[in-house]
């Protein structure tokens, strides 16, 4: 049975990623657990003059929130966390209970109106465990296509697994687009041709550019449904994944994004 982490901050936008990953592996054969990471400290809220008890708020959003899964997904396995640490930090003493098989958080938090919030960029950075970010934007659809922007790189079915998993589940096509980086790409071609055996799939490649905003092109052209790209350390994905706001995660605006470990 897989355990699917849930970072909420009880935004809209983590309920989406919530019902998102609840659709896809569904409410049988995965086990979930909702995650708060607060500040551990009771503070005045100006706009009501009252003191705040965090740790107290954190227990009865997760309660709510959980009610309100299930009310919309029916009978599921869900277990609530309340941490008083970082987001990544919490998520690893989750995973060191109880090995998390995949994180699945929001783009964006309650109350940060940009592309990518903090916590899910240090989530990315930081964290060993495979990640889908799903956006505000994002709607319920079928799954039916994913790209997957390759760097040449050596890929292993272990760092893959995530998303054959998903497409072996959905039936999804997989379209592989190799970024030339300097990498081999026939050699990691044949090794992806073998891992992809049953699945459905086709190759292409882009060159130079502004990578970011190629693949969120793509994504918007072919409609794509999920985005997945391998994060190593000190790579090509790693300078695209610590560039400016523009460019960090651009291409997902609309597109849930699978990040798997190299």
């Amino acid at each position: 049975m897989k355990h699917i982490l849930l970072p909420t901050d009880f935004s809209d936008t983590a309920h989406k990623a919530a019902t998102f990953a609840m659709g896809l592996f569904g409410t049988e054969a995965a086990r979930y657990t909702l995650l708060n990471a607060y500040l551990k400290q009771a503070y005045r809220n100006p706009l009501i003059g009252l003191q705040v008890d965090t740790e107290r708020a954190s227990h009865l959003g997760l309660r709510r929130e959980e009610r309100r899964l299930r009310r919309q997904m029916g009978k599921v396995r869900i277990a609530l966390r309340s941490n008083s640490r970082p987001l990544a930090q919490a998520i690893a003493e989750v995973h060191a209970e109880r090995p998390v098989d995949l994180v699945v958080m929001g783009t964006q938090g309650e109350g940060n109106y940009g592309l990518v919030g903090r916590n899910t960029t240090a989530a990315v950075t930081s964290t060993a465990l495979p990640l889908i970010a799903v956006p505000a934007q994002w709607k319920p659809v079928k799954l039916d296509q994913i790209l997957f922007a390759d760097d040449g790189l050596e890929d292993t079915e272990a760092s893959l697994l995530p998303m054959l998993e998903i497409a072996r589940t959905t039936g999804a096509r997989i379209t592989l687009l190799h970024v030339d980086a300097g990498a081999d790409n026939d050699g990691q071609r044949a090794r992806l041709k073998a891992m992809l055996k049953g699945i459905p799939h086709k190759f292409s490649t882009v060159e130079g550019g502004d990578v970011a905003r190629t693949l969120e092109h793509l994504t918007q052209e072919d409609g794509v449904d999920l985005m997945a790209v391998v994060r190593r350390q000190r790579n090509f994905w790693e300078r695209l994944f610590q560039g400016s706001t523009s460019k960090r995660l651009a291409m997902h605006t609309t597109v849930p994004l699978l990040v798997m470990r190299g």
